[in-house]
């Protein structure tokens, strides 16, 4: 079994699971609730799936600051594999996400918890604090769910193939690119090489990460005028490519058009910039 399909199989055994967070019993649950942390003291696999979720794209660091969150021994007492209270955003996971092995499993349940986190706040907002107890909230339960299923789905996927990343080139001249992502989905097992990006022009590159930090050094070409180079001169970070010395530059790029969009490069070749 693939990676994903465990996460998937995880997310759908959470989703099929009889009771429900509401019907465990109180004390267990008004336990859980006492040692859910917040986000700066996340306990360390909690931690590693928050930051899996912010450097994919999929969340942003401050969508976790109003969240509480830790281990409940929820499936032992035939609950549901995590809860996210309505009322005071406490986000409970159950006690084997604590293994390593289930990383990719948390991550995806991590995220679809985060979604209703995010739809709670969303209702309240627009009908009010008492949301939480009404016939609204009864009746909206399913969409709800139906929603946060299909982005933790989603979430799941992107974190087992990465991100692609896209270079813009926005300059008059044709680009050489050699880029390496920190975090990437595949070993590079190639030489280095240059991608040539046209003018005007835009081009995904075979790289495929799980995070926006890259490393880079590009190149205009020119027909006449001003060659630009983006690199950092006192990088100690280098590559030789295609028998030129590379200094690499460091940058932390962003996909600003949801799960699906690559993480963008974008190069501008401004006047009196070299």
């Amino acid at each position: 079994m693939t990676a994903l399909a465990a996460a998937l199989l995880a997310l759908a055994a959470g989703a099929a699971n009889p009771l429900t967070a509401d019907r465990l019993p109180p004390a267990l649950l008004a336990e859980c609730d006492a040692r859910a942390a917040p986000y700066e003291r996340f306990e360390p696999p909690v931690a590693a799936a928050a930051k899996a979720l912010i450097d994919i794209g999929a969340f942003r660091r401050e969508d976790f600051l109003d969240v509480a969150a830790g281990f409940c021994a929820l499936q032992a007492a035939d609950g549901p594999v995590a809860a996210t209270s309505c009322g005071d955003g406490v986000i409970l996971l159950d006690e084997k996400y604590a293994d390593p092995r289930e990383a990719l499993s948390l991550r995806a349940t991590l995220a679809h918890e985060m979604i209703h986190h995010r739809q709670h706040k969303e209702k309240k907002g627009r009908f009010g604090a008492g949301y939480c107890a009404s016939l609204r909230y009864a009746a909206d339960k399913s969409a709800l769910e139906a929603e946060a299923d299909a982005y933790g789905e989603k979430v799941a996927a992107l974190l087992v193939t990465g991100r692609g990343v896209e270079i813009v080139n926005s300059c008059d001249a044709s680009i050489s690119v050699y880029l390496e992502a920190e975090d990437p989905v595949a070993v590079r097992e190639r030489a280095a090489s240059f991608e040539r990006v046209e003018a005007k022009s835009r081009k995904i590159l075979d790289e495929r990460a799980r995070s926006g930090a890259v490393r880079f050094y590009a190149r205009s070409a020119p027909a006449a005028g001003t060659v630009h180079v983006w690199q950092d001169i006192e990088s100690a970070e280098t590559r030789f490519v295609e028998g030129r010395l590379a200094r690499l530059k460091r940058m932390r790029l962003t996909a600003p058009d949801g799960l699906h969009a690559p993480f963008r490069l974008r190069l501008e070749c401004r006047v009196g910039e070299r």
